[in-house]
C-alpha cells in the first residue's frame, strides 16, 4: 500500500491511500480517474478501472456527474443554471445552454465581464480591475440605448410654410463597429428640404446621437439616420454624409489610423437634383469656417 502524496495543483487534499497503486501506473492509459464529489461535503473518492481505455467515455461521465454541483444561482433574472467546480479551478463553469452566472452584485452583464476577464488570464482582483467588470458593463449598456430609440419621440415636428435647405453639419457622433465592438466615431452632416414641417435645431444631433448608441456599422448608421427622419417629418427629401474614423482598422488588422471612410445617403428630392447635393456640399465646407 502507497500514499499518494499529490494528485493535483491546489488538490491535494483530494488524495487518498490507493490499494495497490504505483506512481508510474497513475495514467489515463489504464484509466483512473479521480475526482471530488462535491454534494457530499467535499468527501473524496476515487474510480480505478482495469477495463483500459475503452471505458474512458463513460467514465468522464461518472466523473462529471460527481462533480456537478447543483447550485441554483439566481441571475437576476429569476433564470437559474447548474454550476460545475473542477479540481484547480476556482470559477464557475457553466454548462452549454446554460444561462451564465450572475455577479455576486446579482448584475448578469457584469458577471459575463469578469467571466471573461478571467478567461483571457486577468486576475479580477487585483486594484486596477477590481472594479472593470461594473465600469465595461455600464458602458455598454450606455454604448447600447440604441435600441430603446422611437425616433418619432426624438422628431418633435412644427408647422411652417419654409421649403428651403436646411443644413444641420459637424455633429460629433461614436458608435460601435459590430465585428470587433470597438469604438469608431466621426462627424454626421445633414441637410433636409421641408415640406410643411420642420424640426428644431437640437433635434437633428438628437436623433444622430440615439441611433448610434448600438453596434452597426456606418452605412446602415447613415441610412438609419435619413429613414428615420423620411418616417416621421416627411420632407421633401434629405442627405447624411458621415465620417468616420474606425479603431478596428486603426489598431488592429491593416493598422491603418489614417484611413477615413464618408458614406452619403440621399433620399427623396436629392436624389432627383443633383443641384441640391452641390449646395449641400457648399453649406458643409462653409460651416467648416465657422466650427469652434
Amino acid at each position: 500500500m502507497r500514499r499518494v502524496n499529490q494528485f493535483r495543483p491546489g488538490a491535494m487534499h483530494l488524495a487518498k491511500q490507493i490499494r495497490g497503486a504505483k506512481p508510474s501506473n497513475w495514467s489515463t492509459t489504464h484509466g483512473r480517474i479521480a475526482a471530488p464529489n462535491l454534494a457530499t461535503s467535499g468527501q473524496s473518492q476515487f474510480w480505478e478501472s482495469k477495463r483500459g481505455a475503452r471505458d474512458a467515455p463513460a467514465r468522464q461521465q461518472q466523473a462529471c456527474q460527481l462533480w456537478r454541483q447543483e447550485s441554483l444561482m439566481n441571475n437576476g433574472n429569476g433564470n437559474h443554471h447548474t454550476a460545475i467546480s473542477l479540481p484547480g479551478f476556482e470559477g464557475v463553469l457553466t454548462l452549454p445552454g446554460q444561462p451564465f452566472p450572475a455577479a455576486p452584485e446579482g448584475d448578469r452583464l457584469e458577471g459575463i465581464i469578469r467571466m471573461l476577464l478571467t478567461e483571457i488570464g486577468v486576475d479580477v482582483n487585483s486594484e486596477h480591475f477590481r472594479e472593470t467588470p461594473a465600469r465595461v458593463a455600464t458602458f455598454y449598456r450606455e454604448f447600447t440605448r440604441g435600441y430603446k430609440t422611437n425616433p418619432a419621440a426624438i422628431l418633435k415636428t412644427f408647422r411652417a410654410k419654409s421649403s428651403s435647405l436646411v443644413v444641420v453639419s459637424h455633429i460629433d457622433f461614436f458608435s460601435l463597429c459590430p465585428h470587433h465592438l470597438l469604438v469608431y466615431g466621426g462627424k454626421v452632416h445633414f441637410a433636409y428640404v421641408p415640406d410643411q414641417q420642420i424640426v428644431g435645431v437640437s433635434k437633428i444631433p438628437r436623433l444622430v446621437h440615439a441611433l448610434a448608441r448600438r453596434p452597426v456599422v456606418q452605412e446602415a448608421l447613415a441610412a438609419d439616420i435619413a429613414d428615420a427622419f423620411m418616417s416621421v417629418v416627411k420632407p421633401l427629401g434629405c442627405a447624411v454624409k458621415a465620417i468616420g474614423h474606425h479603431d478596428c482598422v486603426a489598431a488592429r488588422g491593416v493598422r491603418c489610423p489614417s484611413a477615413v471612410m464618408t458614406t452619403v445617403v440621399t433620399r427623396g428630392i436629392f436624389q432627383e437634383k443633383e443641384a441640391l447635393c452641390r449646395e449641400f456640399d457648399r453649406a458643409v465646407a462653409e460651416a467648416q469656417k465657422c466650427t469652434r
